[in-house]
Parts: C-alpha cells; structure tokens; sequence
C-alpha cells in the first residue's frame, strides 16, 4: 500500500491495494485491488473496491467493482459496472 499522503500517478497496470491522497489513473494506467484516496481520476481502468472522498470517471474510463465516495462524477463515455454507495447511504 502507499502513503496516505502522497499524490500518485498509474501509468501502467497495478496490481494490488493501494492508498493515496489523490490518485489519478492514466489513460495508459490500471489498477486491480483496494483503492483509498482522497481523490480519485480515472482516466484509465479500475477493478476492484473503490473508497475516496471524490471520484472522478472521465471519459476513456473503465470502471469494475464497487464504489463507495462521498462525491461523484462521471463523464459521456465512461465506462462503469459497479455498485455505487454514496457515503451518506
């Protein structure tokens, strides 16, 4: 896992838990695991439980698994199959 309270960048594919401030996925860029972030881009692919503060899906986005955030947003095109838990549910 990484540090809480750095910003990180996935360029390529990750496979694993991982933790940040925020964290953008790069197009180019995948996560398989846990995620926990602050803030959380999605430019690339997302498998797995997702937790952060805000969510952003953008458009080239691919999104599995579930969801749970107090903020989120998603862009014409993204791609999502996921079950979303808005933190106040």
């Amino acid at each position: 896992m990484g540090n809480i309270d750095q910003d990180m960048e996935i360029s390529s594919a990750f496979d694993g838990d991982i933790d940040g401030r925020t964290i953008t996925v790069l197009q180019s860029g995948s996560i398989e695991g846990r995620v926990g972030a602050e803030t959380l881009v999605i430019h690339g692919a997302v498998k797995g439980l997702i937790r952060a503060h805000k969510i952003e899906v953008l458009s080239t986005a691919h999104v599995e698994g579930e969801l749970r955030y107090d903020e989120l947003t998603v862009d014409l095109g993204a791609y999502i199959e996921a079950r979303c838990f808005p933190a106040a549910a």
